[in-house]
This record gives C-alpha cells, sequence and structure tokens, in this order.
C-alpha cells in the first residue's frame, strides 16, 4: 500500500507527477495531468460569481478534476445524480450555474468545459479549507421528496480516512473498478475520494455490465469492486464459476445483501463481499463481512445505542464533526457499543385499522413464497389505510399466473401471509410487475412504487372526469394525524392547464391548485367536511411563487371541523407555493 494522504492535501503533498491516477479506456491519467485539468476546471470556475454548481460528469476522472477544480475555486458542488426533468426543476432552484455535461439550453449559466492543455509541468496548489462546504447530495429518503445534505472536506476526508484504515492494506494499489455512479454519495467516496487519499487508481467509466467489470480485470495485476446488491444479486454466472482477474476487495452498500448473495461474491471472487451500513445524512456507520459475521461492527470513531421507547439506532460518529448523538431511521439491537443487528426500518411500521404491522417481516414472508423472486410492502393512505404489494414472480409463480391468472396467484399470497398477519391488515392490492423500479445506485425508490398504484388512479380519482391530464400523480399519501393529511404531487408537462398558460413560461393557475386542494380535502377527510355545495368563501389565500412543468412538491391539508374550514400549503421544503383557508358552511344541524 503507497501511503495515504488527507483528501485536502491530495494535491497539495509531493508525488511522482508520473503515478497513475485514473484508467480511460486503457489509457492512463498520470497525477501531473490529473493537475493540470484541475487547474484548468479552476480557471474557468473563478470566472463564474455562482457559489453554488450542479455538476453532472459521466466519466470519474474528469468529475475529480471538476470537483477539484470548484474547490479550489472557493465554490460547492451539487451533486445531480441524472439528468431528468425532476432534477433539473430540483438544480433549477437550488444552484446559481452548471458544469458538465449539461445541454445549452438548461436555463442556468454552464460553466464552459474549458481546453485541455498540452500537459507541461504540473502546478502547484496549496491544501484545502478543511471547514469548505465541499458538496450537496439530494437524497429522497423514504417519503420521495429531495432533502439536500451538505458535506464539509472536514466530513468527507474523515470518513475516507476511516475507510483506509480499515481496507488500505487489503486493498494495496489494486485498481477501483465501479458499478455504482459516482454522482451518488457512496460512489463519491469509494470510486474517487478513497482511491485519490490512497494513491491508487481508478476507473474512469461506470461499468453497467458484468462482462465491462471482467474485461477491465483481466487486463489488471489486481482489483477492487465496488458494487451494490442489485449488481451481485443478477451477475451472469454458471453454477462453480469463479470470476476473472485478482480480486482483493469486493465492497457493497446502499442496501443489506440477501446472506445467499453474499456467499456467491465471497465464492465468485475468492474475498469475502464486505458491506458497508450508512446513509448520505450519517456517512458510513458500520461494516460487516456476512458469510463470518451477520452483525455489523461500526467503523472506528462511532460507537452506538438505541433509544429505549422505540429502539432506534442512536450513533456518535466523528465524520459529522461534533459529540452529539444522532437518531437513524432504523431499528437495531445493540449488543455493545460498537456492535449491533438491524431489525428494520422505523418508518416501516404501520397501523392498519388499529393493528401494527411490520412491513418488513410481511416482505420477509412473502418472500419466502415459492412464487415470489422480489417483493416491496407499502401503505396506501386513502378512504382508508391499507397495505399494498408489489412483486415480481419467479418461474414458479409466472406458471401459475399463465395457468390460474392474477386473482388466483394473489389469493394464494394472500392466504399464506393469513397464517401470519391478522387479517385487517393482509394487502388487498397488488401489482405483479417484470422487476422492481431501480435508480441508478441500485434502490427501489419509495416514489417509484408508490406511482404504480397511482397510475391506475388517475383515469378516475373520485369526481376527476377520467382525464388524467387534468390531476399530478399522486407519489404518496400521509395522514399526519386525525385532522392533517399531506400529499406528494408530481406535476407532468402534459397537464392541459399548462397549455396556453403563457406559452413562453407555462405555470399553474391558482385556481387550479384550489380545486386540487378541495378535491383532495374531499378525498382524505370524507364526511367530516360539509356537503358538496356548501363551500363558502376564501380566506387569506396568498400564491408566492410560480409552479411549473416537471415540479415536485407537498400538499398539506389541515382540517378544522370546529370551524368548518381547512388550512392548506403547497410547498417544496422553504419554498411556499401557495397557502390559504378555505371556508364552508357548516352543516345543517352544527352550530
Amino acid at each position: 500500500m503507497t501511503e495515504s494522504t488527507s483528501l485536502t492535501h491530495v494535491l497539495s503533498t509531493l508525488g511522482e507527477p508520473q503515478a497513475i491516477v485514473a484508467l480511460r479506456d486503457n489509457i492512463v491519467v498520470t497525477r501531473q495531468a490529473f493537475a493540470g485539468r484541475v487547474a484548468e476546471w479552476q480557471r474557468v470556475a473563478e470566472q463564474q460569481p455562482a457559489q453554488i454548481v450542479g455538476v453532472f460528469v459521466e466519466d470519474a476522472c474528469e468529475f475529480a478534476a471538476v470537483l477539484f477544480g470548484l474547490w479550489y475555486a472557493g465554490k460547492t458542488a451539487l451533486l445531480a445524480g441524472d439528468q431528468l426533468p425532476a432534477t433539473m426543476v430540483q438544480l433549477q432552484r437550488r444552484v446559481g450555474a452548471l458544469a458538465g455535461d449539461f445541454n445549452d439550453d438548461v436555463g442556468l449559466p454552464l460553466i464552459p468545459t474549458p481546453a485541455r492543455g498540452t500537459g507541461g509541468v504540473a502546478p502547484i496548489f496549496s491544501p484545502l479549507n478543511p471547514s469548505h462546504l465541499a458538496v450537496i447530495v439530494l437524497t429522497s429518503g423514504t417519503t420521495g421528496a429531495p432533502k439536500a445534505v451538505p458535506a464539509s472536506l472536514f466530513q468527507l476526508g474523515n470518513e475516507v480516512l476511516i475507510h483506509e484504515s480499515h481496507w488500505g492494506k487489503v486493498a494495496g494499489q489494486s485498481a477501483v473498478i465501479g458499478t455504482v455512479s459516482h454522482q451518488h454519495i457512496y460512489g463519491l467516496l469509494w470510486r474517487v475520494l478513497w482511491p485519490l487519499a490512497g494513491r491508487r487508481p481508478f476507473v474512469a467509466e461506470t461499468c453497467h455490465y458484468a462482462e465491462n467489470v471482467l474485461a477491465l480485470a483481466e487486463q489488471l495485476s489486481s482489483a477492487v469492486l465496488v458494487t451494490t446488491p442489485t449488481h451481485l444479486a443478477r451477475w451472469p454466472h454458471q453454477p462453480g464459476e469463479t470470476a476473472v482477474g485478482k480480486w482483493n476487495l469486493v465492497v457493497s452498500s446502499t442496501a443489506p445483501l440477501l446472506r445467499e448473495h453474499s456467499a456467491f461474491g465471497s465464492s465468485y471472487f475468492g474475498v469475502p463481499v464486505t458491506e458497508i451500513f450508512g446513509s448520505s445524512e450519517t456517512g458510513g456507520i458500520a461494516w460487516r463481512q456476512q458469510m463470518d459475521d451477520e452483525v455489523w461492527t461500526t467503523l472506528k470513531g462511532i460507537e452506538v445505542c438505541t433509544q429505549p421507547e422505540t429502539g432506534a439506532l442512536l450513533l456518535q460518529s466523528s465524520i459529522l464533526g461534533n459529540e452529539n448523538w444522532l437518531m437513524t431511521g432504523d431499528q437495531a439491537e445493540v449488543y455493545d457499543s460498537h456492535r449491533f443487528r438491524l431489525l428494520g426500518r422505523l418508518d416501516r411500521i404501520a397501523k392498519i385499522e388499529g393493528k401494527r404491522v411490520s412491513l418488513t417481516n410481511m416482505e420477509i414472508q412473502l418472500a419466502e413464497h415459492p412464487h415470489i423472486d422480489e417483493v416491496r410492502v407499502v401503505v396506501l393512505i386513502g378512504r382508508r389505510i391499507e397495505t399494498a404489494v408489489v412483486a415480481v414472480l419467479g418461474e414458479a409463480g409466472r406458471q401459475r399466473f399463465a395457468a390460474a391468472g392474477k386473482r388466483a396467484v394473489t389469493n394464494d399470497l394472500r392466504q399464506w401471509l393469513a397464517g401470519h398477519f391478522e387479517t385487517p391488515v393482509l394487502p388487498r392490492r397488488w401489482r405483479l410487475i417484470d422487476e422492481l423500479p431501480r435508480n441508478a445506485q441500485g434502490k427501489v425508490p419509495q416514489q417509484s412504487l408508490m406511482a404504480l398504484f397511482e397510475k391506475a388512479e388517475q383515469k378516475h380519482p373520485a369526481s376527476d372526469n377520467g382525464d388524467k391530464n387534468r390531476w399530478p400523480i399522486v407519489l404518496k399519501r400521509e395522514l399526519l394525524d386525525a385532522n392533517t393529511a399531506r400529499l406528494h404531487l408530481g406535476l407532468s408537462s402534459d397537464l392541459i392547464y399548462f397549455r396556453g398558460h403563457f406559452d413562453e413560461f407555462p405555470v399553474l393557475p391558482g385556481v387550479v391548485q384550489i380545486h386540487w386542494v378541495e378535491h383532495y380535502a374531499r378525498a382524505m377527510f370524507g364526511e367530516r367536511l360539509a356537503d358538496s355545495s356548501a363551500f363558502s368563501r376564501m380566506e387569506t389565500v396568498k400564491f408566492q411563487e410560480l409552479i411549473q412543468p416537471g415540479r415536485e412538491l407537498a400538499m398539506e391539508i389541515s382540517l378544522q371541523p370546529e370551524r368548518s374550514r381547512i388550512v392548506f400549503r403547497l410547498h417544496d421544503g422553504d419554498i411556499v407555493f401557495s397557502s390559504g383557508r378555505m371556508v364552508f358552511d357548516a352543516p345543517q344541524g352544527t352550530a
């Protein structure tokens, strides 16, 4: 292993100019060339006044040069996981400029990609400021509402050095290959920053297929694989087959790995699969090699305990740079301050018709049925609260479906669950699909699961007149308490209300926002609202921000039955689009 260095000193520490930083299309990128590229990006970034810059670059080496160039220019990078319309909307409201593989017509200043220099003497850099706000990542968590998570150079560098202390000797000078995007925190740390700090080369391309990984490994003296449970679960192989190349380390994160997939990876690559548990908010928390021990062990400088009331995992982490205890969204059984077993997500305990049910346990039971390959359970909140299932059938399940149809399959599964769960909590709705919707990190987004049920309802959501182009996509419904509801809405550009309402700058009319509020208030609170003809007046209505196509937002509705009115707010985090009160005539017999 070469001597590691602090992230803030990666370019300020003397190093061999011809040392290999990255491999791109089997061509090496030297330290001198990389430093020169950073200087070129710094120069163009300093000419842009924006402080926060959206970054999306397919090539991991160029991405790293952009990052360091922005940091040396005193700027912060907001990482765009993709270039989907909804992501671009988020960028437009959060950043002042863009850098990387963006089109020219995105509506934001674009820092021009600098021309590549001819080499020469590598520039001299000073150490970076550890307190500098380095990156902002957007994470959806369980609600689907984008949340901005900032990280300083100190936090990133501290976590990188912790990983290096655990696995630096094992990895040695192996080249780092990744199937995971570097535009997210896991890929950023393991595919780019960890190799740079450890002075080991990394592959610039993201390998989307196993064949690409193996082709690269065959040409290398040794390799490290940074991957996810999704890739390991679907890795093409023959029974007993082993991977070509010499593998020193295989790392998996974004979700716990099934034991059978851990066993496969360990046998196939010839080294134990090392799982990393953590989140964008907390950074890395713990690790395990499941074939040796299913219990998680904390990373260096991290201690854990549980909250007595909820069983929530609490942690104190040197990565965060403070001594405060942070509560995670996971339940755990803690054996001591450094070892614990995960029991599932806290937000995966639902209350259905007065009965508490673990969605995780329901998924475990369904996964054991011979007809099921993969499965997720969600909670739908509408006129009633109910569980619903999204499942991928295995071969036996597909045969049963072909022979007897969907109803027979779902009846089989419901009967299977009946031996473990009370009748009121059993799933009422099912979606049988070819594969679960996953993002670039291999995760299954909650909003994508919810959308599978909402899409079918768009044709007739109560009084929608059968026109799906008149209603938003309901990504999630939440009943916060008996009188308060929150809906997460996605606004398609196909909505009829955007047509002709300022052709050059389409916005959602205020009258439509009011119409939607009343509609969903009636859907969520039903007979507790006054009769359908009892609308009286609006009070204190404010339209503060324009709503454009592609936006995702939250609609919060609070019922005040004693005053026969609802209070509403449409917002996206701190940005409030509209708010007000809708008053109804009190029903007959009410004072």
